[in-house]
């Protein structure tokens, strides 16, 4: 059943994003949550959160709704995947986004498995940053410090040490990398 959920889930992430690449443009997109995914099994998280890791994007990032999460996937799946999509875009007002964050993240502070998860995903995403220095250094500084404003009191809340860890390290590399180029 673990196997068959996780395969699953990775079919489906893949068939979401097939053809989208990352912000930077230097891979496709679904190596992303490959990855996370993988540091989910890592940290020794269930199979729900490694598929859920997996999807994590999906709603956010493709066509794929919610109900598509919802009709193929047990609900703790779903409600992981609800738990970690943002539901305002990127360019929403200031107010909205201002209303929205303290719920949204505090929904995530509240299950410690997708707590875990994010830590997870934005760490890979601050790794995926360094790699791109120093071409995108402004946006880096800019993502830097909107993690340590938003995420990084969610870390302290954490009880997977792997994720935390992980977070941490992610978090210091970037910093440092962008402190050597000045």
């Amino acid at each position: 059943m673990e196997l068959e959920l996780v395969t699953r889930a990775g079919a489906f992430a893949g068939n979401a994003h097939r053809g989208q690449m990352r912000k930077e443009g230097s891979e496709p997109y679904i190596n992303h949550p490959l990855r996370v995914a993988h540091a989910c099994v890592l940290a020794g998280l269930p199979a729900e959160a490694v598929a859920a890791a997996l999807l994590h994007d999906v709603v956010e990032d493709t066509p794929v709704g919610q109900e598509a999460i919802d009709a193929a996937f047990p609900a703790r799946v779903a409600e992981l995947v609800r738990l970690l999509t943002k539901w305002w875009p990127d360019d929403a007002p200031a107010e909205a986004k201002g209303q929205g964050k303290p719920v949204y993240y505090g929904a995530i502070a509240a299950d410690l498995e997708a707590l875990a998860v994010k830590l997870l995903d934005r760490a890979d995403n601050l790794m995926s940053m360094v790699h791109m220095l120093p071409r995108r250094s402004d946006w880096a500084r800019r993502y830097l410090k909107k993690t340590a404003a938003e995420i990084g009191p969610l870390a302290e809340a954490c009880a997977n040490g792997y994720a935390c860890e992980r977070f941490a390290d992610a978090l210091a590399r970037l910093e440092a990398t962008l402190a050597a180029l000045g």
